[in-house]
């Protein structure tokens, strides 16, 4: 029986694909560019003493890669804790690096691209549809979201405190901090995580 003949890597199949994920999304998002971003940070039907008030409370900025998700943070962030959970590994393809904040201290500028994903029964998982970015952890009911490290343009300083899910770390790499690591959840023995 002659071998079936393997598909070429990196070879465009896509015109074959019927899936949902082969379709190019459309979508209403507006694109942002980056000095955009900059300029566009408060919320314009604000007064000015507003404005000017908002500016002085707000603690940093984010974004996703393409700007269809921004947000703003008032007041200050939680360190950042390292999740090694299976969760977090699929979402990121790595650990998951996150800081948190009360909700009531954060404001969408922009969530066109904005889609969620329930994860589990007790928690959902915020992403730009247009880029992919990996932006949020929110347990369903909870007064906090945590925001993905990475999209922070930080005004202030954050650093890693510890990590959590350790028992679901693979072993390609190693956590090579003497920060404080637990098997699972650290129950709020990290300052606020979960």
């Amino acid at each position: 029986m002659p071998k079936k003949k393997e598909p070429a890597l990196g070879a465009d199949y896509s015109s074959k694909m019927k899936s949902r994920y082969a379709e190019k999304v459309k979508t209403s998002a507006k694109k942002y560019s980056k000095a955009h971003r900059r300029e566009n940070r408060v919320v314009v039907n604000m007064g000015e003493e507003a404005q000017q008030k908002s500016l002085k409370e707000l603690g940093c900025q984010g974004h996703c890669l393409c700007g269809a998700v921004s947000f703003n943070i008032f007041g200050d962030l939680r360190q950042v804790v390292n999740c090694h959970c299976g969760q977090c590994l699929h979402t990121h393809g790595h650990y998951g690096a996150y800081s948190s904040v009360e909700k009531n201290k954060f404001k969408f500028v922009n969530d066109a691209g904005l889609k969620w994903f329930r994860s589990s029964n007790e928690a959902r998982r915020g992403f730009c549809q247009e880029c992919g970015a990996s932006l949020f952890w929110e347990r369903l009911g909870g007064s906090t979201i945590s925001i993905a490290a990475g999209m922070l343009d930080l005004g202030q300083e954050v650093k890693t405190i510890g990590h959590i899910y350790c028992s679901d770390k693979p072993a390609y790499y190693e956590i090579a901090d003497d920060l404080p690591q637990f098997p699972q959840s650290s129950k709020g023995k990290i300052d606020g995580s979960i």
